[in-house]
């Protein structure tokens, strides 16, 4: 009987040896998994809202809204100056959205996607239209946004003098 005992007992150390490591893997591998799913659903629920914001680009082809500028703007009437307006206030809005939604994904995935996001929104800081809007707006977003998109749109101002 004793001799059952140490086997047991030696046993369970050697369970207790092997499965720590093996718990700390697996809850790693699933920590792992679940941050690339939590970065998959940041670019998917970006790319919808993306989508969303063509759709009303094309919705309104006359506004100057779309990601490439005219080159003669037409003059528009008040009506389409508010609907140009709140476009442009939801692409802010999208832009918001990345800014806080890559802030909390991991360096990788903030590295590789949100440059492409940074590019876009510096294209559209050259266009008078969407800054006439940030400067109107721009204090109602997060604040740590706003602290952002003003670095931003003040370096592109000082370039451009």
């Amino acid at each position: 009987m004793e001799k059952l005992s140490q086997i047991l007992e030696i046993l369970t150390f050697i369970i207790t040896i092997a499965g720590v490591p093996t718990a700390i893997y697996v809850y790693l591998k699933e920590q792992k998994k679940q941050r690339l799913e939590r970065e998959y659903g940041t670019f998917d629920a970006l790319d919808e809202k993306y989508i969303e914001i063509q759709q009303l680009c094309i919705e309104h082809p006359s506004l100057d809204v779309f990601d490439s500028p005219y080159n003669n703007p037409v003059t528009l009437t008040e009506e389409q100056k508010k609907q140009e307006e709140a476009i442009l206030l939801i692409r802010i809005a999208i832009f918001e959205r990345a800014y806080l939604m890559y802030n909390r994904v991991t360096l990788g995935a903030k590295t590789t996607q949100w440059q492409g996001w940074e590019l876009e929104i510096i294209e559209w800081f050259h266009r008078p239209n969407f800054q006439k809007v940030w400067q109107n707006h721009g204090k109602y977003f997060d604040s740590f946004f706003y602290q952002h998109f003003e670095k931003v749109y003040n370096e592109i101002k000082s370039k451009s003098r």
